[in-house]
């Protein structure tokens, strides 16, 4: 409450300003919803209405010019009225609503001192700074309804919180109501035993010592504040900085001068009005803060766990969130960089658990947990996020396995081709070479003995040739001896077109990634030559920013159906997305046919681009 122009000045009561809470909630059983205290919330709200109704009724024929307007006494205690019943509905554990009731209460009750009447007077001489009473907690737990704790925020922080308690209660129900004795006034005070003048400047005194510290602190908790934090204590910070400083410099000039009741005293008068809805504002908007959560589930699934930890930050409004997975060796948790995670002083740690098992935590800013359903739906989200990606990545080396497993089964056959079947080809080739020499150098030539063994020879020859062509389409041994780049030019080497082939091959790409490109490559060939009626073709192989892209494109009849693609396209799809990459097929009437490939590269591989004409 700020100081405003009444006959006996709210002294205490506009020392102070609206300070930081508590930083870290308590987790504790309170959060559960009582109906009882919404119950006595609406009781306690209808009897304080009740009660200010009749102040006002009382005391509207004796207000004058230099005290507040009936009008803004009532706009005032029913506005901290209203806001308290919605923020102890809102939260019925949380005393910020209470005390808000509490204040708008003792609003009311210091218009008794503007009766004309002796008895009324004299009564609301005793709670002059009611208001103030309850202000001054009010002020130090909001919003999450707790002092600052020793543990959280340190001795120094825990005890100045105290002390400004202390202070602020003992000018409202101490220095206040022991001062009536010696308080003239134009209206008779019936306790009145002897006048002491210079009681004013010390009230004043005190309103600008307790309002100085309270600025003080205030901008000691707001540089020492949490995002979150900053977040819900905003809306009081502007407009109690504001008040409070207006009021402070209202007593510290007097507030008897004329000048000091126009411009200054309207901004505290402003402020006034504001200040409960501003307390409002700020425990209400953790529940505007389930939007957020909204929008995280409707992001979901993401590609990976550092996008889902900045996909927490922004939905908590916490950027210092890290996100812990299991680390490889079993022992405790590792970040989303690899990093060991070791939580530090002043966070919080929630653990993400799916069908009882842990598959990770968040370490977080503890001000997130006052709000336990929004906290609670973020790390649902999580912790079903997590285990998403880890059934998928399961998926995606299985996937990974059986493709390699495959490989490996294709090479062997190969190599037992190469070293079997190959070999026996042409140790018969070298027996009939052998035998046609001898019969050759024989006196007894026999012409058709020889033509049988050249047709021998020629057909041995064309069988060792297609053996040959089918044990690299089992497995391209080129791969492994000359590389990619190689490998796809000796696919375009007998194709009866033209294949420009540009091609970039990043270092350190694995044998098993490019032994699919060689096969994406070979297929789309296959395809140009049974369908496209193309007349050049073109292969690019590219990488960069960590993405590796190969086309082949043909200015062939297009109009292919991507869907009908064949069995071919389908299992190199299957194969591509084994690992991580994407196969896309663009096939338009009259423009060609382009088959593209998207593969992310390991960590440390080149971010180069270009290539030369192979």
């Amino acid at each position: 409450m700020w100081a405003t122009a009444r006959p006996v000045s709210r002294a205490a009561s506009s020392a102070l300003v609206p300070q930081a809470s508590s930083r870290f909630a308590r987790t504790r059983s309170a959060h559960t919803t009582s109906p009882s205290r919404r119950r006595s919330a609406v009781v306690l709200a209808l009897a304080g209405g009740a009660f200010g109704a009749c102040v006002l009724i009382v005391t509207a024929p004796d207000r004058h010019a230099d005290s507040t307007s009936t009008l803004f006494s009532a706009a005032v205690g029913g506005l901290y009225l209203a806001a308290g019943l919605l923020a102890r509905w809102r939260r019925p554990a949380n005393v910020v609503g209470l005390l808000m009731l509490l204040v708008g209460i003792g609003w009311f009750a210091e218009d008794l001192q503007i009766s004309t009447d002796p008895l009324v007077h004299t009564m609301g001489l005793f709670l002059r700074s009611a208001a103030t009473g309850f202000v001054v907690p009010l002020l130090l737990v909001f919003p999450y309804g707790r002092l600052r704790s020793r543990e959280d925020d340190g001795p120094v922080g825990a005890l100045v919180d105290r002390a400004l308690l202390v202070a602020g209660c003992a000018a409202a129900f101490g220095l206040q109501p022991a001062g009536v004795p010696f308080h003239a006034s134009v209206t008779p005070n019936l306790l009145l035993v002897h006048p002491v003048w210079a009681l004013r400047q010390v009230t004043d005194a005190v309103q600008l010592a307790l309002s100085a510290a309270a600025v003080v602190v205030l901008a000691w908790r707001w540089a020492a504040a949490s995002r979150p934090y900053r977040r819900e204590l905003t809306p009081v910070l502007a407009v109690g900085l504001v008040g409070g400083l207006a009021s402070g410099l209202d007593a510290a000039l007097g507030a008897g001068r004329a000048w000091s009741h126009t411009p200054l005293l309207a901004v505290v008068h402003l402020s006034v009005l504001l200040l409960p809805l501003a307390f409002l504002a700020g425990v209400w908007r953790i529940r505007l803060g389930r939007t957020a959560v909204a929008e995280l589930l409707r992001r979901l699934p993401l590609p990976s766990h550092t996008a889902l930890r900045a996909a927490l930050a922004q939905s908590l409004g916490d950027p210092s969130i890290r996100l812990g997975l299991p680390a490889p060796d079993g022992e405790g948790y590792v970040d989303t960089d690899g990093d060991r995670l070791a939580p530090g002083p002043g966070t919080w740690t929630s653990p993400l658990e799916r069908d009882g098992r842990r598959v990770g935590v968040l370490v977080h800013d503890p001000a997130l947990r006052e709000d336990r359903h929004v906290l609670e739906a973020v790390v649902s989200a999580a912790a079903l996020e997590l285990d998403n990606q880890a059934l998928i990545a399961e998926l995606r080396q299985s996937r990974r396995r059986v493709v390699e497993a495959g490989d490996e089964q294709r090479q062997e056959l190969e190599r037992s081709l190469h070293d079997g079947a190959q070999q026996s080809f042409v140790n018969l080739g070298l027996q009939l070479h052998l035998a046609r020499q001898r019969l050759s150098g024989t006196a007894a030539h026999d012409p058709e003995l020889a033509v049988l063994l050249d047709k021998a020879l020629a057909t041995l020859d064309r069988g060792h040739a297609e053996l040959r062509v089918a044990a690299r389409g089992i497995h391209p041994a080129v791969l492994g001896e000359v590389g990619l780049a190689a490998a796809l030019r000796s696919l375009a080497a007998d194709l009866p077109l033209p294949v420009d082939i540009r091609a970039v091959v990043p270092p350190g790409l694995s044998p098993a990634v490019e032994l699919t490109l060689y096969y994406v490559v070979k297929e789309a060939l296959s395809n140009v030559l049974k369908h496209a009626d193309a007349e050049t073709v073109r292969v690019g192989l590219r990488h960069r920013d960590g993405v590796l892209r190969l086309t082949v494109a043909d200015d062939g009849v297009g109009g292919a159906d991507p869907a009908a693609g064949g069995t071919g396209l389908l299992g190199l799809r299957h194969r591509v997305s084994a690992y991580d990459g994407e196969l896309t097929v663009r096939s338009r009437p009259g423009e060609g046919t382009e088959v593209s490939v998207t593969l992310p590269l390991a960590d440390g591989a080149a971010a180069s681009e270009g290539g030369e004409p192979a």
